[in-house]
């Protein structure tokens, strides 16, 4: 009795169970089906480990035009986007985006010109916040924008 009491605990056994356990152990992710989904953060960047990167675009102009009694009747849109771009991890040397400088191009490895990519401007640091705490890593938020035709020289 207490014999298979103890096989019980020990979980599931056999061929298919230990293959599962070995993918959850070594990290892999199988996909089953069609999909061609993107998981994590594409590209490592210089001087952080990426936590997260986002990249906003919009139209710099984007004003309703009103009716005479306050109803939009037409919009004025830019016809190129202007970006921001926040990128986030935990700090790992003093170059790449650790040496970014106001009034400086900034560089970045991941994706900002999916939508728009005609004449999308410099990227430009806008701000960036360090955090340092007792049990965590050093780490930035660092924020960029761009505009239509903006281009540090």
């Amino acid at each position: 009795m207490i014999k298979r009491l103890s096989r019980w605990f020990r979980g599931p056994q056999g061929f298919g169970t230990a293959g599962l356990r070995r993918h959850r152990i070594s990290g892999a992710i199988l996909i089953v089906g069609n999909w061609a989904g993107q998981r994590g953060v594409e590209l490592d960047e210089t001087g952080i480990s990426v936590r997260a990167f986002d990249c906003l675009y919009k139209p710099f102009v984007n004003d309703r035009l009103m009716s005479n009694v306050g109803e939009p009747r037409a919009r004025a849109v830019s016809d190129a986007f202007s970006r921001e771009v926040t990128v986030q991890g935990e700090v790992t040397g003093a170059t790449g985006l650790m040496a970014a400088d106001v009034g400086v191009e900034i560089t970045v490895a991941n994706d900002v010109e999916t939508f728009g990519g005609v004449n999308p401007g410099s990227l430009l640091l806008d701000e960036v916040t360090e955090t340092q705490e007792r049990a965590g890593w050093r780490s930035i938020n660092m924020r960029l924008s761009s505009d239509p035709g903006v281009v540090a020289t």
